[in-house]
């Protein structure tokens, strides 16, 4: 995603798109191709900095002339001003070039809300424009256009980030790091185990997490344990480097029925960069979190078929070690002297 306010409404912005988008003005019934897209939110009151599920649909009529170029999907999240406060672009699942007339294509993804000085009213708006850089023709499509080849299928709310289970690191958790590629995407390096608590909603909640860690740095394929109480929570093995994304739901009578609750993520193991020759980076890491939110499980909706929610439940006995291992090893680093 980019975040960020992008682009401005206006007059000059449609005039300056002009130049790179053919055919700004009014279409002629040949030039569209009979593609109809649609977009679906398993809610349309969103807290900022919370997550949404987005379920893209393409409707090729039968009509519908096949896309020989590849094309990829550009999604805009734009406020009552016209502004691009973010985006989703991506490419569709299927590729477009293997879309056939006559059939509907459907996929869901989780897109995580920044954080904004902004509540209220915002359109969704797609569109397909080529990959290659050679042409920049976005393909003139059926449905509402904003007469930039850019089409409004949804509207949804963004409320106060208030409205949201706040969450308060604990300990475990290194400073906030940024990417060269996206410097307004924040992540977090956690130490071999991380709490962070929020506050008891006495009612079931979902906790979503996207992270990811440096397999190739473990001795042995590394997993994680997300927790509450120290007896409940889900296993979860990492088998490669590759960014995951987990939805774990913990029921009411898991929190129990104090003020707060102690949300710990434990990883089997950790590793120190320095150590392994990897660059002079003496931090103990364990798990690079990109986004942790604790969701009211009420005010989910409907997932998305095919969502998976892993249930919390007992820790099975390997869940259980990571736990105790973990916690003999922040003992020892307590007792031991500080390198010089």
């Amino acid at each position: 995603m980019d975040f960020g306010r992008l682009t401005r409404g206006g007059l000059l912005l449609a005039c300056a798109a002009a130049l790179v988008v053919p055919g700004c003005g009014p279409r002629k019934p040949k030039d569209i191709n009979a593609i109809v897209p649609t977009v679906t939110l398993n809610r349309d009151r969103v807290p900022l900095k919370s997550a949404v599920e987005v379920t893209y649909s393409w409707k090729c009529e039968p009509t519908m002339k096949k896309l020989t170029e590849e094309h990829r999907a550009f999604v805009h999240f734009v406020d009552k001003d016209g502004y691009t406060l973010f985006t989703d672009d991506h490419m569709p699942t299927p590729a477009p070039t293997s879309w056939e007339p006559g059939k509907t294509y459907s996929y869901s993804r989780t897109v995580f809300v920044p954080s904004y000085q902004y509540v209220g009213k915002v359109e969704v708006r797609v569109g397909l424009e080529p990959v290659s850089g050679a042409r920049r023709t976005r393909v003139a499509m059926k449905g509402d256009d904003t007469g930039l080849r850019e089409y409004r299928v949804a509207t949804l709310e963004f409320l106060p980030e208030i409205e949201n289970i706040y969450l308060v690191e604990k300990e475990g958790w290194h400073d906030p790091e940024t990417s060269r590629d996206n410097p307004g995407l924040e992540r977090t390096w956690t130490k071999r185990q991380a709490v962070t608590s929020f506050k008891n909603p006495k009612k079931d909640v979902v906790v979503y997490l996207e992270a990811d860690t440096n397999a190739k740095a473990f001795s042995k394929p590394p997993a994680l344990v997300v927790s509450v109480g120290g007896k409940t929570g889900v296993v979860v093995p990492i088998t490669s480097s590759e960014l995951f994304l987990k939805r774990i739901r913990f029921k009411a009578a898991d929190l129990g029925d104090a003020d707060w609750v102690d949300l710990r993520l434990t990883m089997s193991n950790s590793f120190v960069p320095k150590d392994l020759g990897l660059n002079d980076d003496w931090r103990e890491l364990g798990l690079m979190v990109y986004h942790l939110h604790v969701l009211d499980a009420d005010q989910l909706g409907t997932l998305p078929s095919g969502t998976e929610v892993l249930d919390a439940g007992p820790l099975s006995p390997e869940g259980l070690q990571i736990l105790k291992a973990a916690a003999v090893s922040k003992t020892k680093k307590a007792a031991a002297p500080a390198k010089l």
